[in-house]
């Protein structure tokens, strides 16, 4: 069952970044319930990791603000954020090569424990994501899928309230990406866990996602349901390109 409450647990207000001459993410008001599926698609330089670097102050806004829980968090940096609750996968997953993956995992819950207690939440973290019997292996010798569960894992050793996950499927066969999408979901029902989730392959967006916001050019031009957004015209030109104005995004 959804743990999603009424009211949002992450809010930006006219969110914008430019560089330069380019409106990377324009005047963007996103609203995030807590325990919600939020899906973010685009076309390529939509502006979504710029959005998500906004969000994880890994980026400055040139104007707006992002409130997390109601706390204004724009002008934070990355580190306080996540302190707060709110954590980003990366697309290029960054993993210490020559350390463990319980070692990797456990830089996660430095953050707000000792090296015992983050031991403790790094165990807890693999075990979750299914990948505890791999504990004591070097993170070189992993595999890609291997790699995204541990890049996850290391996530949810921050305790987090809000996981961003920018590509997290990318490069996964069908199975594998299965596979994440009910660890996902279970995440979500049996921790209470907001997830955003950026991916390009629209089947795991339509069968994850209860509420997709499209971007193009930086700016909102269409939120709804997976059934609402499949059949939007006007995503389905951002898309193709084209002046479509009927059909069904796959």
């Amino acid at each position: 069952m959804s743990t999603r409450e009424s009211h949002p647990i992450l809010w930006t207000e006219s969110l914008t970044r430019k560089f330069g001459g380019l409106t990377a993410v324009g005047d963007v008001n996103l609203s995030v319930s807590s325990g919600e599926l939020l899906g973010l698609i685009g076309p390529n330089g939509a502006g979504k990791t710029t959005l998500f670097n906004l969000l994880m102050g890994l980026t400055t806004p040139t104007s707006g603000e992002v409130y997390l829980e109601g706390k204004k968090i724009s002008g934070l940096k990355p580190h306080q954020i996540c302190r707060l609750g709110m954590v980003k996968t990366f697309q290029n997953v960054a993993l210490f090569p020559e350390m463990s993956v319980l070692e990797n995992v456990l830089t996660g819950g430095l953050l707000r424990a000792s090296v015992e207690e983050a031991t403790a939440l790094a165990k807890d973290s693999l075990a979750k994501v299914g990948m505890l019997e791999i504990a004591n292996k070097k993170a070189a010798d992993l595999t890609f899928p291997e790699k995204a569960l541990v890049e996850m894992a290391r996530a949810l050793c921050t305790k987090p309230k809000v996981v961003l996950l920018d590509e997290v499927m990318a490069a996964l066969n069908e199975t594998e990406m299965d596979h994440i999408l009910r660890l996902i979901k279970t995440l979500r029902d049996q921790e209470g866990i907001t997830f955003i989730v950026i991916e390009h392959h629209m089947r795991a967006i339509m069968n994850l996602c209860e509420r997709i916001v499209v971007l193009s050019f930086g700016q909102v031009i269409a939120e709804g349901t997976p059934l609402e957004i499949g059949a939007n015209p006007e995503v389905i030109s951002a898309y193709l390109g084209t002046d479509t104005t009927s059909g069904d995004l796959h």
